[in-house]
């Protein structure tokens, strides 16, 4: 009998691409093969991700969809490559896959190369896959790239605000408690903006509050998280989709803690600066460097580069900074990029801080850096990945929520102890002194030891999750073996 053979289908969006493709890794060194779907344009970035896979001999295709025709998209397939005001673009595009998908679906039941596929493991935000799967008598897997708080504050909040449910309090907060198990009170700054809005658009109306809706319609849930993170809220996803829920994160390259091989797994700095970074990060004091940055798809401002810098300037300690200027000021040039970022910053801030700072230009090897033992915080937007990294290498995390989950993980992380959060929202402007707080309190204040205490008992638990005996582990061969048992059941029909 052929292995079990699963499709992936990622959004288009290089913070869902990545622990899409650890997850067909981890799923193909336990005997699955995994077709992972997406466009030419997204494979062809991803080649280096996805030929380290191939690499390792694992049963990892890759699977280039021709890509619909969507008005304004310009060959820019995913998010990162669009301004936060075209973000929209994507989501059109992931839900004109659903034809192309369709095709290559009923090839696979006409061709001899390999099983058809049994289950679709498919993105939240590509809902149409359960549509699909129920078509070809396939099980459809949520793969949630999120955690089980946010996503359940989220559904919560979405039914509350369909539902005429959500409890104002005052101008400042809200009491939100449909399909919670108890209630919570969230303020503003920890609510994204939409939700507020009482005229929401059809983008979050149609593609996030839908989305919500459905969270239980499939066959049951992957999400990249631990049990011991957030054990109430995992539970309460069981309870809330009467479905199978299996917590098997962190997800991440599987030589991430073994101390061998490229712990980055992500490809190499545009100006090929590493090694230079690495020597730079072994002449600083251990925990005494905060890294700073924003994922894939913020943009900061200029006023709000600026504002950063001096507050980082004014904490006296060393950083690492990888910096992405608005899109409507990306020079075409490397030499003019330079020349860019350095308008963007405080006047003479690089001369003042040239012995202990250290700029990256665009994309930064963030495993090199947070597993770096210089490290000791890490200024973050809050993206679930960045997130997961950051606690399974013990670095607190100094919060600036910009969209999404990522206003709920902030609350989640001050809660267990391991976050500050300095300033709220992607249009929000941080105070110098509010900067150097938070950087001074994680890095050289007197409760950094509380700090960093509970951030270690976190990254404990991380590993312990993975190991054979951990959760996460057993999580993990409970959904392999429903995989190979679905298998066995459709090779004796």
């Amino acid at each position: 009998m052929q292995k079990p053979h699963v499709v992936a289908v990622p959004f288009p969006a290089m913070g869902h691409f990545i622990p899409f493709l650890h997850l067909a890794k981890l799923l193909s060194s336990h005997g699955i093969a995994v077709s992972y779907v997406t466009t030419p344009g997204n494979i062809s970035r991803l080649q280096i991700l996805l030929s380290q896979r191939l690499n390792d001999g694992l049963d990892v295709r890759l699977v280039a969809l021709p890509t619909p025709s969507v008005e304004g998209l310009q060959g820019q397939e995913s998010t990162d490559l669009l301004s936060p005001e075209s973000d929209d673009l994507t989501f059109q595009l992931a839900q004109s896959l659903q034809h192309p998908f369709n095709i290559w679906m009923e090839q696979q039941f006409h061709q001899q190369t390999a099983a058809p596929p049994l289950c679709i493991i498919h993105d939240m935000f590509v809902g149409w896959a359960v549509d699909t799967a129920q078509k070809y008598n396939a099980a459809s897997i949520l793969f949630n790239t999120c955690g089980a708080f946010a996503i359940s504050l989220m559904h919560s909040m979405s039914c509350s605000i369909l539902h005429n449910a959500l409890e104002k309090e005052g101008e400042d907060s809200v009491m939100v408690s449909f399909d919670l198990p108890h209630p919570l009170r969230l303020f503003k700054h920890e609510v994204s903006p939409g939700y507020f809005n009482p005229d929401l658009t059809d983008f979050i109306q149609h593609f996030i509050f839908h989305r919500m809706q459905e969270i239980g319609k499939g066959s049951g849930i992957l999400i990249n998280t631990f049990h011991e993170l957030e054990p109430f809220y995992v539970q309460h996803l069981k309870k809330l989709t009467a479905k199978s829920v299996w917590a098997i994160g962190p997800v991440h390259p599987q030589n991430l803690y073994s101390g061998s091989g490229n712990v980055n797994m992500g490809g190499k700095m545009r100006d090929n600066r590493e090694q230079e970074l690495v020597c730079w990060l072994d002449s600083q004091n251990p925990r005494s460097v905060v890294h700073v940055s924003f994922g894939s798809q913020t943009f900061l401002s200029e006023e709000q580069t600026q504002a950063l810098a001096r507050g980082l300037e004014a904490s006296g300690q060393p950083f690492v900074w990888a910096i992405k200027v608005s899109q409507k000021m990306e020079p075409e040039s490397s030499e003019s990029k330079t020349d860019c970022i350095s308008t963007y910053l405080p006047e003479g801030f690089l001369e003042r801080t040239k012995e202990r700072g250290f700029i990256i230009r665009d994309w930064a090897p963030q495993l090199v850096i947070l597993s770096h033992p210089s490290v000791g915080a890490f200024i973050s937007h809050c993206g679930w990945n960045s997130a997961l990294e950051s606690i399974s290498f013990g670095v607190p995390i100094l919060a600036w929520p910009m969209f999404g989950d990522q206003h709920f993980n902030s609350k989640l992380f001050a809660e267990l102890g391991i976050g500050i959060q300095f300033c709220e929202n992607r249009d929000g402007i941080p105070k110098e002194e509010r900067v150097k707080e938070a950087v001074t309190v994680a890095l050289i204040g007197h409760k950094r030891g509380e700090i960093r205490e509970r951030a270690e008992q976190l990254k404990e638990m991380a590993l312990n999750a993975i190991e054979r005996e951990g959760s996460s582990a057993a999580d993990l061969r409970a959904f392999v073996s429903d995989m190979h048992k679905l298998n066995r059941t459709k090779g004796s029909n």
